[in-house]
């Protein structure tokens, strides 16, 4: 009795339901519930990932390589104008190598030289002079080692202002060399193309105050006359030591 009052109590709850909720619902919970007494339930969670930010941008480098290049291209070019400009100066001094012209911007003019209370070393040579030309580099070496104690004079025969000390001199070959004392006596002389450690050993001996050890010296010379095609002989200039 207790059973059929449960069962009708519950048709007419089915039936309260089925008049208050439209017949899809109802039956899809009945599919449900009849799903769920004879399969087990199986619960899926499912993760979503976080949304992704927009990654930063990469500072591009490009612009920043192009201005280092630019700037290192602007250092590069003005260092090669200063090295184009100190070429171009030494150059002018040495035209390639070491030069007469070179040699008489380190000599001393006559006057000076046998005024300053120091000895001197006279060369008369000439710009044609082949062997004058062939000892230059050791003339600036040995100047530029006893300059400050040894003047060096260097007087071109082609200029008629310094005929009278050729004479003076003999000056029959050059180039050729006067060793003079700090007191402007003449010692001894040396002609044509010297071994450096000759010149250089008179010098030395020069600037101790000692005997030359090589007074009198000789090497091939070249002639006083210039060959063919050579310049002119030069006027006296004013302030003109060579």
């Amino acid at each position: 009795m207790a059973s059929s009052t449960w069962c009708q109590a519950r048709s007419s709850l089915r039936a309260a339901a089925a008049a208050s909720t439209p017949k899809f619902r109802v039956h899809k919970t009945r599919v449900c519930i009849a799903r769920a007494e004879q399969e087990p339930t199986t619960v899926v969670t499912t993760v979503e990932p976080p949304a992704t930010q927009a990654a930063a941008p990469v500072p591009s480098t490009s612009t920043n390589f192009s201005a280092n290049s630019a700037n290192s291209g602007n250092g590069i070019a003005a260092g090669a104008a200063l090295a184009a400009v100190a070429a171009f100066a030494v150059g002018r001094l040495f035209s390639g190598g070491p030069s007469l012209a070179a040699l008489e911007e380190l000599a001393t003019p006559l006057d000076v030289a046998l005024s300053n209370g120091k000895p001197t070393v006279v060369e008369f040579y000439a710009n044609w002079c082949k062997v004058c030309n062939e000892l230059v580099p050791d003339e600036i070496a040995i100047e530029k080692q006893y300059g400050s104690s040894v003047n060096l004079v260097m007087l071109n025969i082609e200029n008629t202002k310094w005929a009278e000390e050729a004479a003076e001199y003999r000056v029959g070959g050059i180039p050729h060399f006067v060793f003079i004392d700090k007191e402007g006596k003449p010692l001894a002389a040396a002609v044509g193309r010297l071994p450096r450690s000759v010149l250089e050993g008179n010098v030395a001996a020069l600037a101790d105050g000692k005997p030359l050890p090589f007074a009198g010296a000789r090497g091939p010379t070249s002639s006083m006359t210039p060959p063919d095609g050579a310049a002119a002989t030069r006027q006296a200039a004013p302030r003109d030591h060579a």
